[in-house]
């Protein structure tokens, strides 16, 4: 992979990150949403209202397989609230999970990656509420979306 596809990756999921981040520290937790960079080098983002997680996140992918098939998604993250799984898990179990494709890697066995960032709900005495972020935690797959 070259420096610059990592650039691009690594900057959509930092934008990822940090809204999520931002999202937490509103409300305790945030629905699943989805950012697209697209060929032109453009950031898509899209959310729904739908207050079920799981169904929230089946209309994301629906939204996802959609613009795929246009041809132009160069890196997709989908980001959802949810606990790392067991066999991941160390001290924290609450974290951002960021699934992450590139249409630069989709040649590869292991093509996709799922980040979880494990984070804690903070406050100091009486002050706002902020996030913690811990070490990401990768783990790679073939991919899903992102295969032709």
């Amino acid at each position: 992979m070259s420096k610059l596809e990592d650039e691009k990756a690594f900057t959509l999921l930092e934008q990822a990150v940090y809204r999520a981040q931002g999202l937490l520290e509103e409300t305790k937790h945030f629905q699943p949403f989805l950012m697209l960079l697209n060929d032109a080098g453009e950031v898509e983002l899209f959310e729904n209202e739908v207050k079920d997680t799981t169904e929230s996140y089946a209309l994301l992918e629906d939204t996802l397989k959609k613009r795929i098939k246009e041809g132009d998604v160069d890196v997709m993250v989908l980001a959802v609230d949810t606990l790392i799984p067991e066999n991941f898990v160390q001290d924290v179990p609450n974290s951002i999970r960021l699934h992450l494709e590139e249409k630069s890697q989709r040649e590869k066995k292991i093509a996709a990656r799922f980040l979880y960032v494990p984070y804690e709900l903070c406050r100091v005495g009486d002050g706002e509420m902020f996030v913690k972020l811990h070490t990401p935690i990768p783990v790679g797959f073939p991919a899903e979306y992102i295969v032709c």
